[in-house]
């Protein structure tokens, strides 16, 4: 019988392989490889995430990123936050491990492309702390879980701006609502890939938890109401 094949091709033996050998590649080689980092927000979608940490700088509370991959954009808002006189606590939560495979399959029933399973798998929590030292920005706590199934104890009492960033459906749904009751009055929810390219499932998700959401730059902007 002929092997298992995947989106990409290799059998179901050789892929794993790859993938440890990509790995440690990444490793190696990462002073060079990722000299500076890489933001994954386009570039209008960073300037606004960078616009509203300006604007919601008077602000207490903390940043919390959900979904950094390998921190290239909570570097560029710490450096930011830095410039602007209003360092604050920022976390970032992430599996490191790519895309849950059961939340997967439900984004596929969406409409997203199969192909895109193993993104962002190359990955691994000592792997990004170690690049945000190679970056100067070590003070940027990395939080290993999945937002679905995570403890929202975990998360700070309260939160003044939020970057979600996870793609897809489930865990957009499940991070809006473990967010949003702990956000300070005035703060602001960013949530990327809202235009339905690649993915279907995040800006779907955002319509049903925050009806009153706004879109800009294919980004959903949850506004929390401010102190009166």
């Amino acid at each position: 019988m002929e092997a298992a094949r995947y989106p990409h091709g290799g059998s179901a033996k050789i892929r794993p392989m790859i993938s440890a050998v990509k790995r440690r590649l990444h490793v190696a080689l990462s002073p060079w490889i990722y000299r500076y980092p890489e933001p994954q927000l386009q570039a209008d979608r960073l300037y606004l995430y960078l616009d509203t940490l300006y604007k919601t700088r008077h602000l207490s509370g903390t940043i919390v990123e959900i979904g950094c991959y390998q921190g290239g954009t909570a570097v560029y808002a710490c450096r930011f936050l830095r410039r602007i006189n209003c360092e604050r606590h920022y976390i970032c939560i992430d599996t490191f491990a790519g895309f849950p495979k059961s939340q997967f399959a439900e984004e596929v029933k969406l409409g997203t492309s199969a192909s895109l399973a193993d993104a962002f798998s190359v990955n691994s929590e000592a792997f990004v702390k170690k690049l945000l030292i190679q970056w100067g920005c070590p003070s940027i706590d990395l939080l290993k879980a999945d937002v679905v199934t995570m403890d929202e104890s975990i998360l700070p009492d309260k939160i003044a701006v939020a970057l979600i960033d996870v793609d897809i459906a489930e865990p957009t749904e499940a991070a809006l609502r473990k967010i949003m009751p702990r956000m300070a009055q005035g703060g602001v929810i960013l949530v990327d890939d809202c235009d339905l390219l690649p993915y279907k499932g995040a800006r779907m998700a955002t319509k049903k938890v925050a009806p009153h959401v706004q879109f800009k730059f294919g980004m959903g902007v949850v506004e929390m109401p401010a102190n009166t």
